[in-house]
């Protein structure tokens, strides 16, 4: 009696595996194994490195602590206070025998230059013009020295003419303290009275004390 088929014998067949396939699939099954390995390996590692790491504490911020310079600046010094000027009124008259009359009419002291309000006529039927400061023409202090007269653009000499009167200031080149009593204005020094081309004349000049 035949024996019946086999049902399982049927249902698998084994069929033959090329080498190249074979390989292919090995490596596939070792790629497999081997990332589930590593997955396995870091989970705990990534655990650890978390615990050994704890969060470190905020640093808090430190204020900046201003650095004083090595060499300070200097306090500015404290500037001298300088008097203001002072206006003094005065009378004084002075005459050269060559037909020169100067009056004094005021002064103002105690600035940067000293100034005298004038009136200065001329007169003489020999020439037409003379000249107050053809030669040194100054104010003197008490002390002795001498200021120098600031001598106008366009007539340094100061000419005036015959029958001239000119009415305005001269100024002179330095202070006078507030506190003088006595000057003496000076035309072309060393100069005759006479001299019809430039006139010597000295006028002492007493000073008011100023009122304070």
């Amino acid at each position: 009696m035949a024996s019946p088929p086999s049902l399982y014998a049927s249902e698998f067949r084994f069929q033959p595996v090329s080498r190249a396939a074979a390989v292919v699939l090995l490596a596939s099954w070792l790629a497999a194994c081997g990332d589930r390995a590593n997955e396995t390996a870091a989970a705990p590692s990534t655990g650890a490195a978390a615990a050994a790491s704890p969060a470190s504490p905020a640093v808090p911020a430190v204020a900046a602590t201003p650095v004083s310079p090595a060499h300070p600046t200097a306090a500015p010094a404290v500037a001298a206070v300088q008097a203001a000027p002072v206006k003094l009124p005065l009378a004084v008259q002075g005459v050269a025998p060559a037909g020169l009359t100067v009056r004094i009419k005021g002064a103002e002291v105690g600035g940067d230059a000293t100034v005298l309000d004038v009136s200065i006529s001329f007169a003489n039927r020999i020439t037409n013009s003379t000249m107050l400061a053809l030669a040194d023409t100054y104010l003197q202090d008490e002390s002795g020295a001498k200021l120098h007269i600031q001598r106008p653009e366009g007539n340094r000499d100061i000419t005036i003419r015959e029958g001239q009167t000119l009415e305005g200031q001269l100024v002179f080149m330095g202070s006078v303290a507030t506190s003088a009593r006595q000057l003496k204005l000076v035309f072309n020094d060393g100069n005759q009275g006479d001299n019809i081309v430039a006139p010597g004349l000295a006028i002492d000049v007493p000073l008011p004390a100023a009122k304070g």
